[in-house]
């Protein structure tokens, strides 16, 4: 009997059936590829780790080296380091590689170094996972540099620096565990060792140094650093810890699956929101067969269960086929993790994983309906048979008289007038319009915001037309000091500032000394923006990273004195501001120029540069790069885009689905909510028709009040989109160093072509569905 009255119910309310059945598939479907996604991310990552074995502790040095010195380190600490490496770097310059007949690699941020394979850890591997095995005259070249070339295997490139030139042709593309993500500022070609022999007499590059440590289980990373430092021993450069590299090869693919997540999450609530509707609207056109049954002796166990089947049956059937789907949904998503990381999960692994999506919406609908049909208690025998149970349990309120209408026409402020009348039936539709808005918005003010020049203030920089970056050659100094020269007798630059980046020695509050990488310059002349404080501007005066100033780093704040070893000579700085940085791992601190420059170890010079009003950008660019090989010229944009293109890459595909799914979510609600106030007001419509209303007239009522709850609905979600938008965002961007995430509006997109593209779609809707519901034969109507 329960099969029979499910079925009946199924056929008699198919457009309600589809509209929940397509959003509990919807969830579905994007809560199980987000499930696989994370799940592949930490099995492919684990992979990858075990495969490269990448170093504990990094140190990046160029100088002076004696590596009897480190043997000699590594002996004694024998307890914390179980094996050293050194990889000898060699780095040549993007100019100095040519990609086909005209193309250089000189527009890259990238610096970009020759090697070969490590021998006992940090392995760099192949797109299997496997250690790169490079034979003579061939060349394994990062993923990297394959995505923005769109270089293939069997593709050549030259390498012509100085006195060399020799062409290599592409065998592999390189994984490499320390160097994957974009948000590493070097990249590694791997070669043979006869051709790196060659190269390194031939001195085609400049020599840099990995000075590499792999602990033993529950070594001190700490205490490794720490002897390090104190030992004096090369570290011209930053040293990282392991952790920074696993950070930034997860995280791409980890923002967009929470995105997604969260995306699936607010479709469960919009289906449950859209089961509560049906229900009351069911339960209130039944209310006379609820009180046969009681009347029977049918218990209200078995009645809630006549209703609850229905949704039993439609979760289980769009649980089925959305987890199905999940599995074609996945591979829109995993392009970035399956090409820098590795493949999806192995055996029936991610079979298992992806069953918990269906298996928590179907839990997640259950509940809700029996939580919505205790309703159905409440109602005893003899008031349900009273057809007019469900009305004179409310208070009529007779507000909103038509004589008192001076401004709108009779039908606006019909469609007006029946939301004050019914507001408790419009707030379902109001909140549902609300998240559909969200849904759109939020995903493409991340994009705006990534895309953005105004990004650079979340990785240190200030807002500026062009940036030069000085490589470490022989000559970068007299570079630098040409440079400025040079700026001053070029009338098209407004203005530059010169920063300089060396690493020193600072104080932790235990005692123990560190390195950090400090950038000295004017800062007033493209100011950041400071979650607190401001810039140093006179002597004695620091800034520090968000990630610097906090508790696992320096744990200062504005005020407070922090100890730097510069020139042999420790001096006290004072705490100025604290500023948001997501690159070098988020710790970087900007100082006055009386801190003076660690000339033993200087990491690099920026130029920072503002052209004058008309001058083309590229122009500039392209001269600049000719006349200062060894430089970097990049505007702001692209400076941002080569640095975080991968997720704008993802963030874009989120943005398409997120507009797409909320169009289909509006159209179906709108649907489903005018069959349930057309059928509900049947007799009402008849009436206005047979006093002489047109079918159009009526239409209209109903689409002024529907557009107004969607016009309201599309204003308040996209202020939530803008504003606890940015919250979440500023949350889950804290851990990288951003904890204050300011969107990037694009006026046109948020508040003229989301807010058109709803209206259009749901005005059609209503359209056709007004048009459908009020053309039945009136005589047929009044009847019944």
């Amino acid at each position: 009997m329960f099969l029979k009255m499910v079925k009946n119910d199924l056929v008699r309310n198919k457009i309600v059936t589809v509209t929940v059945f397509v959003f509990i598939t919807m969830a579905v479907i994007l809560a199980a590829s987000a499930i696989h996604n994370i799940a592949s991310l930490i099995q492919g990552m684990s992979k990858f780790q075990e495969s490269a074995e990448p170093a504990d502790i990094t140190v990046m040095h160029a100088g002076e080296f004696d590596q009897a010195k480190i043997d000699q380190f590594t002996e004694q600490y024998r307890e914390h380091i179980a094996v050293q490496e050194t990889m000898v770097l060699q780095n040549i310059d993007g100019s100095d590689i040519q990609i086909g007949q005209h193309q250089t690699m000189a527009e890259t941020i990238q610096d970009i170094s020759f090697v070969v394979q490590n021998k006992n850890f940090d392995f760099i591997l192949d797109i299997n996972n496997e250690r790169l095995d490079v034979k003579e005259g061939y060349v394994a070249v990062p993923i990297y540099f394959m995505e923005q070339y769109d270089l293939h295997i069997g593709d050549s490139i030259t390498v012509k620096s100085g006195w060399y030139e020799k062409m290599f042709v592409i065998s592999d593309y390189a994984r490499d565990y320390e160097m994957n993500s974009p948000l590493t500022s070097s990249k590694r070609f791997v070669i043979n060792q006869s051709d790196y022999n060659q190269m390194l007499k031939m001195q085609a590059g400049e020599l840099e140094y990995l000075i590499e440590f792999k602990l033993n289980e529950g070594g001190d990373a700490a205490a490794v650093q720490t002897a390090y430092n104190e030992a004096g021993l090369p570290a011209n450069g930053p040293i990282i810890e392991g952790k920074i590299f696993t950070m930034f090869n997860a995280m791409s693919d980890m923002v967009v699956a929470l995105v997604i997540i969260f995306i699936s999450m607010l479709l469960i609530v919009i289906a449950a929101l859209c089961i509560r509707l049906t229900f009351l609207a069911t339960i209130d056109e039944d209310i006379k067969e609820i009180g046969v049954m009681k009347a029977m002796g049918i218990s209200q166990k078995g009645i809630k269960k006549i209703y609850l089947s229905k949704y039993k049956v439609v979760s289980i059937a769009a649980g089925i086929i959305g987890y199905l789907l999940s599995f074609a949904a996945v591979n829109l998503l995993n392009g970035n993790r399956r090409l820098y990381i590795a493949s999806d999960l192995s055996g029936n692994l991610n079979y298992l994983l992806a069953l918990i999506a269906p298996i928590f919406v179907y839990v997640m609908i259950v509940l809700y309906c029996n939580r919505v049909l205790k309703r159905v208690d409440k109602i005893s025998a003899v008031e349900a048979l009273r057809s007019d149970i469900m009305e004179r349990s409310k208070k009529r309120k007779y507000s909103f008289p038509l004589q008192k209408n001076k401004f709108l026409s009779l039908n606006s402020y019909m469609g007006l007038r029946d939301i004050g009348k019914r507001f408790k039936l419009y707030r379902l539709l109001f909140v549902i319009y609300i998240v559909c808005t969200f849904i759109v918005i939020l995903p493409v003010n991340m994009y705006n915001t990534l895309n953005s020049p105004e990004f650079s203030s979340y990785m240190g920089i200030g807002k500026q037309d062009m940036r030069i970056d000085l490589r470490r050659t022989d000559r970068i100094t007299d570079d630098f000091i040409t440079l400025q020269e040079e700026f001053k007798n070029d009338n098209d630059i407004e203005k530059y500032a010169p920063y300089i980046t060396s690493s020193y020695q600072v104080k932790h509050a235990d005692g123990t000394w560190h390195n950090l990488n400090i950038e000295i310059g004017d800062f007033s002349v493209f100011p950041l923006k400071f979650l607190e404080g401001r810039a140093p501007e006179e002597e004695g005066e620091i800034s520090l990273s968000l990630a610097n100033a906090a508790e696992d780093g320096l744990n200062k704040k504005v005020g407070d004195k922090v100890t730097v070893e510069a020139g042999g000579k420790e001096q006290t700085l004072t705490v100025t501001g604290i500023y948001q940085d997501i690159t070098n791992g988020g710790k970087t601190a900007k100082a006055h120029t009386s801190l003076g420059v660690n000339e033993a170890s200087v990491l690099w010079y920026i130029v920072s540069i503002n052209l004058a009003e008309g001058v083309a950008i590229r122009e500039k660019m392209n001269y600049y790069q000719n006349a200062y090989s060894t430089a970097q010229v990049n505007n702001i944009e692209e400076y941002t885009k080569q640095t975080l293109g991968t997720i704008i890459d993802q963030m874009e595909i989120v943005v398409i689905g997120g507009i797409s799914i909320a169009i289909i979510i509006a159209i179906l609600v709108t649907a489903l909510f005018l069959r349930m106030l057309l059928a509900k007001d049947m007799s009402q419509i008849a009436i206005m028709r047979s006093v002489g209303l047109t079918l159009r007239q009526i239409s209209y009522q109903y689409m002024a009040g529907t557009l107004m709850v969607l016009l309201v609905g599309i204003i308040l979600g996209a202020l939530a989109a803008n504003f606890l938008g940015e919250l979440l965002v500023s949350m889950g961007m804290s851990s990288m160093g951003a904890s204050k995430i300011e969107f990037v509006h694009v006026i046109w997109q948020t508040w003229l072509l989301c807010p058109v593209v709803l209206l259009a779609a749901v005005g059609l809707t209503i359209l056709m569905s007004c048009k459908a519901a009020v053309k039945d034969d009136l005589s047929a109507v009044l009847r019944s």
